[in-house]
Parts: C-alpha cells; sequence; structure tokens
C-alpha cells in the first residue's frame, strides 16, 4: 500500500457498522409506510446517495467482519478512486482496504444489468492494484460465483454481497473472488426485531 494513502486511512474517524445499521433497520418500516416517492425511499437522490453508500460500505464491513471473525470499521472517505475505507485491527497491526463500491442495479433500473457486466467495466482502472471492489448485488438473482470471468486489471480484491431473502433480513458475501469463490451468510444487525 503506498505511503500516502496509509497516512489519509490513519487520519480517518472509523465506526462500527452495526450501530449505523441497526438504526436504519429501525427506520426502514416507517420510511416505506411514509409514501414518499420511490427515488428518495431508495435513497437514489443526488442528496441522499452518500447515505446511500454508507449503507452498502456498512453492510460490506459487516458481511467483512463475519468472515474474517475480527471487526471491521468504516470510515468514510471518498477520493479519486475509491469510496470508503474499511480498517480492520488485529493485535497491534492495522489493515486497511480502499474500496470502490459498484451496485447491479435493480430490475425496474436496468434489466440488462449483471454481476460479469459491472465486473467486465472494470477494465478502466489502469492504476488499481491497491483497490478493493465491492459489487452490491441488488436484485433478486441467484448467484454462482464460479460462473464469473475474473478481471484482468490487477486489484487488491473482489467482492460480491447482497440480500439473499425477499425480506431483506439474510445476506451473503462472496470473495475474495479474486482467490475464492465461496461466500459466507450473515444477518442484517437489527433484524432480530422484526
Amino acid at each position: 500500500m503506498d505511503l500516502i494513502r496509509q497516512r489519509v486511512a490513519l487520519t480517518l474517524e472509523y465506526a462500527d457498522p452495526m450501530g449505523f445499521l441497526a438504526a436504519l433497520r429501525n427506520a426502514e418500516p416507517l420510511v416505506a409506510a411514509s409514501g414518499l416517492e420511490a427515488a428518495i425511499r431508495h435513497l437514489r437522490t443526488r442528496e441522499l446517495r452518500e447515505w446511500k453508500h454508507t449503507r452498502e460500505a456498512a453492510l460490506f464491513c459487516h458481511g467483512l467482519s463475519g468472515l474474517i471473525g475480527f471487526p471491521v470499521l468504516l470510515g468514510r472517505q471518498e477520493a479519486q478512486d475509491y469510496d470508503f475505507v474499511a480498517r480492520c485491527i488485529v493485535g497491534s497491526a492495522d489493515s486497511f482496504l480502499f474500496v470502490q463500491l459498484k451496485e447491479v442495479v435493480p430490475p425496474d433500473l436496468s434489466a440488462k444489468a449483471s454481476v460479469q457486466a459491472a465486473i467486465d467495466r472494470l477494465e478502466k482502472y489502469v492504476d488499481s492494484k491497491d483497490l478493493t471492489v465491492a459489487l452490491y448485488l441488488n436484485r433478486p438473482v441467484r448467484f454462482d460465483p464460479r460462473t464469473i470471468t475474473l478481471p484482468t486489471v490487477p486489484l487488491a480484491g473482489l467482492w460480491v454481497f447482497g440480500a439473499i431473502t425477499s425480506d431483506r433480513l439474510e445476506w451473503a458475501l462472496w470473495g475474495d473472488l479474486l482467490t475464492t469463490r465461496e461466500g459466507i451468510r450473515f444477518r442484517y444487525p437489527g433484524s432480530e426485531m422484526g
């Protein structure tokens, strides 16, 4: 990792994503019943974009925590080629992931969107050896990581995550796809309440 990135990462404020996600989970029924237009309910306006990305980043960090068995904290910092920084402290060692979020949008926004198409678009990242890509699968589909063709650009990591039940309580995280095609299941924090 380059020294400048590491210095930036050390200056960020980090938070545990669980509290943020649990608070969002409690607010979701109110938002759903609000009658607000769909773009606002789904955080798809320019003003709400930051919160949409924060939610997705928090879900990725929460899933990654379950996979590695240590808390993965979220540092909100959008830069030239990444959307946030994930931090894990094991003993006295700090590990950072500089993560670019991508999305396979719901079918009502694009019927043709797919995991492979999103991966194919990663070819534009020519200097990306420190970049981890987290691809949010935001549509009901069965995902088989063995069917994808990996990008030819050098990446630090490639992950796919998304809800695997229609009530969006159960989620999965697959990856790092550059080294394994395995995945884990995890529950949305706060979903025990309903």
